[in-house]
């Protein structure tokens, strides 16, 4: 079945990049122990939080977090699926690499107990940065040579999910059904063996930030607005909060004059822009703005024309009547 924008689907991803454990190795790990010796049991990242502790507890820490590690490793078993999705990427010749949080000898430990071949790019957090840095996300895809917005993340922590959006890549969650972390995946599967499947049948899927669009207005409104060209009011002072209104509402593509400049006036009326963006090319400001919460929204299509007005209340009409 082909798939196109606004929908999406994990099999159109030109590179993954997958976390370790949980996704490929289940090695049980439990840091309840750790956290209630050194921080009263409060559930915070141990290896950031670390950085507050006196040098000595620092080095106690980190040892513990190894042994741990270690031991984890030592007891692994592959997830369920987690060969099938190794050979699924070896059939489609799709590049993939490991990024964890894990130190690297657990996880060449684990591996070996799972009998994982470990790909050529494996971050662990001996490399770092660490997830949720999106840098983590963004060194992994350099060394696969896939661009962010070609890469999907997959993982189970909500880590994987943060590192994801803010490196402009797709994210599925995997292996958990936790609601307040599924608002931030593209796609959730309660087992790894069901995202496997879908990669051998996909279907389309709507992605993170239209979820809430197609959930209230359907999959043909959706469908109809991605449809849509609309050229924006390069001098109207609203003109961002229109670009965003009309790409919250599914609007596929906007274009301005290529001669616009960002406004001190337009800049007033957007107190999120940072000043150094005045006098900048309005359609770039646009791009950058928009393309963070909406990354599909294409900015050269030649697509159904219309012309929004300068009024962001007035979108949603707008697009109704060309929409009937």
């Amino acid at each position: 079945m082909s798939i196109y924008p606004p929908f999406w689907h994990p099999s159109l991803a030109r590179g993954f990049i997958l976390d370790w454990d949980g996704v490929l190795a289940d090695t049980r790990l439990d840091f309840g122990p750790i956290r209630a010796r050194y921080f009263n049991g409060e559930r915070v990242p141990l290896v950031e939080a670390a950085d507050m502790l006196e040098k000595d507890q620092r080095s106690d820490l980190e040892k513990d977090l190894y042994e741990l590690e270690m031991e984890g490793a030592r007891r692994a078993s592959p997830v369920e699926g987690a060969h099938e999705l190794l050979e699924w990427l070896d059939r489609q010749s799709v590049p993939w690499a490991v990024v964890s949080r894990n130190c690297r000898d657990s996880i060449e430990e684990a591996a070996r107990n799972c009998g994982i071949k470990l790909p050529r790019t494996v971050l662990s957090r001996d490399e770092g940065p660490l997830k949720p840095d999106p840098q983590a996300l963004w060194s992994a895809a350099g060394a696969i040579g896939v661009e962010p917005s070609g890469c999907v993340m997959v993982g189970d922590f909500i880590f994987d999910l943060y590192g994801a959006v803010r490196a402009r890549m797709r994210a599925v969650l995997v292996e958990r059904a936790v609601p307040d972390w599924e608002k931030w995946a593209d796609a959730t599967f309660g087992k790894l063996t069901g995202f496997v499947r879908s990669l051998g049948c996909p279907e389309p899927m709507v992605p993170r930030e239209y979820r809430g669009l197609a959930a209230e207005r359907g999959r043909k409104w959706l469908e109809g607005a991605w449809a849509l060209d609309a050229g924006l009011p390069d001098s109207a002072r609203e003109v961002v909060h229109v670009a965003m209104k009309a790409a919250s509402l599914g609007v596929g593509g906007l274009r301005v004059e290529e001669k616009s400049r960002l406004s001190l006036e337009q800049w007033e009326r957007a107190p999120y822009l940072s000043l150094s963006r005045v006098d900048r090319p309005l359609g770039e400001v646009i791009a950058e703005v928009v393309g963070e919460r909406y990354p599909q929204v294409n900015f050269s299509r030649d697509g159904v024309k219309m012309m929004l007005s300068g009024d962001p209340s007035s979108v949603e009409e707008e697009l109704v009547s060309w929409m009937k």
